[in-house]
């Protein structure tokens, strides 16, 4: 058994779940999902209002806490001119009864009253416009939720659909992903590889993936298959993943130009899982067999 596959024999099995399906026919996230009935794309079109209407309503709520608070701080100001207004009026009374001669007192009381009820009377005015402002909002907001429960399922209802849509859904993406399977087994595992290469160049994974695998498959080039696939979990961070296919890969061909790269990589992977002790052991293999490769330098 070669130095290097026994490194990977040393690693606990790594358990690791089935990648969801990458061609998501009628995915209910898409702005333009394809493959539906006129009743689903009715269901579809339904879900777009009600969360439309959703914003709204979340809007003139927010509307409505605004100018509430707004209006219980008018009245709260026009409540305290109110109580100034009647302590000055208590005063020049009292002014009044002591000394009818204290003209300039009484006048500077009098301006200052004339000052309140004019504060008063701005207050109550923006506590008016306030009302009105409520009262708009409130017969918006009654509207709205009228118009929902009336042209709209419920969300019970619309969840139900929602699930016979999804098995609907799922069935279609089922029969979409055969026939792509049926289309790439009438390629050749050359003009496979090139087009697997084209994809991961351009960062279109899944498309990557689902060629690889096919190469892998009919046999052809599955060590470079299977380091490519564990390229794509490694660059989507699926560590547990990216391992076990480099595992396969130099399980069947250990002297690859790639290997520099497929053992930093797995090392990289290790550390990312916590698993410092077995990462430094493909690291010390790296340096060793590979010191001047740009992975074993990156290392000092």
């Amino acid at each position: 058994m070669s130095r290097f596959l026994a490194l990977f024999f040393i690693l606990p099995i790594m358990a690791f779940s089935a990648e969801p399906s990458v061609y998501g026919a009628g995915n209910l996230d898409s702005d333009n999902p394809y493959g539906l009935s006129p009743s689903e794309k009715k269901i579809v079109q339904n879900s777009k209002t009600i969360k439309s209407l959703e914003k709204r309503l979340r809007i003139l709520q927010f509307k409505y806490s605004d100018l509430q608070e707004k209006l219980d701080g008018t009245r709260s100001v026009t409540q305290s001119i109110s109580d100034k207004i009647g302590m000055i009026d208590g005063k020049i009374r009292e002014v009044n009864m002591r000394d009818s001669n204290k003209t300039d007192s009484i006048q500077s009381l009098r301006t200052d009253l004339d000052s309140l009820k004019e504060q008063f009377n701005e207050n109550l005015t923006i506590q008016s416009e306030n009302q009105a402002k409520i009262k708009s909002v409130l017969s918006e907001l009654s509207s709205l939720i009228d118009s929902i429960n009336s042209n709209y399922v419920t969300k019970d209802e619309f969840n139900k659909l929602l699930a016979t849509q999804n098995k609907i859904l799922k069935k279609i993406s089922g029969i979409k992903k055969r026939n792509i399977k049926s289309s790439l087994s009438k390629k050749s595992g050359a003009q496979l590889l090139k087009e697997a290469e084209n994809y991961l160049s351009k960062k279109a994974y899944d498309k990557a993936k689902i060629r690889y695998e096919r190469l892998i498959k009919i046999g052809y080039k599955p060590a470079r298959s299977n380091f490519k696939l564990g390229e794509i979990a490694y660059r989507k961070k699926q560590y547990k993943k990216a391992i076990i296919y480099y595992k396969k890969s130099i399980a069947l061909y250990e002297n690859a130009s790639y290997t520099p790269t497929l053992l930093y990589h797995t090392g990289v992977s290790l550390s990312k899982l916590k698993k410092s002790k077995e990462a430094s052991k493909f690291f010390q293999v790296l340096k060793s067999n590979y010191p001047d490769s740009k992975e074993a330098k990156s290392l000092k």
